[in-house]
């Protein structure tokens, strides 16, 4: 029994993890749940920024507490922002003011009215920088962030 529990201790010792984590085993896995909302009425998102660690799944939970603005929250390759808000001006409100099928889209929200909140699920891309933004025609300029992935 010595043998057993050598082989158990390398995952029950904190010291075995590394600083970041390995992609989740299969079957399992963890998830990063984050929470953002909005600057009351200004065009503004309440964090500047938000992190992640590769490869998991990611949930972030988007409020959109004004009082009269609708928005969305959406992660886009880093440099895209105002590309892809231009492109979702182009595809409309029925949209969500998004490109349909654009891969430069990582996830996204749908656009919420006033006081809705709604949840953008996806798998957190590489390591890197990327970022967030209300893609709502004109927010673009004001309403976004950076989205660092480890």
């Amino acid at each position: 029994v010595p043998a057993e529990d050598r082989a158990a201790e390398p995952t029950a010792a904190p010291t075995s993890v590394p600083a970041t984590k390995a992609p989740a085993p299969v079957g399992g896995g963890d998830a990063t749940m984050l929470d953002i909302d909005v600057n009351g009425d200004a065009l503004q998102f309440s964090l500047s920024d938000m992190s992640a660690t590769a490869g998991t799944e990611v949930m972030v939970n988007f409020t959109n507490s004004s009082g009269v603005n609708s928005h969305n929250w959406a992660l886009v390759e880093n440099g895209t922002k105002d590309a892809v808000a231009a492109d979702g001006t182009g595809a409309g409100p029925t949209n969500n003011w998004l490109p349909v099928d654009d891969s430069r889209v990582i996830g996204n929200t749908v656009v919420l009215s006033p006081g809705q909140s709604d949840t953008a699920t996806f798998t957190a891309p590489a390591a890197g920088t990327y970022q967030f933004v209300c893609t709502f025609p004109g927010h673009n300029f004001t309403m976004f962030g950076d989205f660092i992935v480890n």
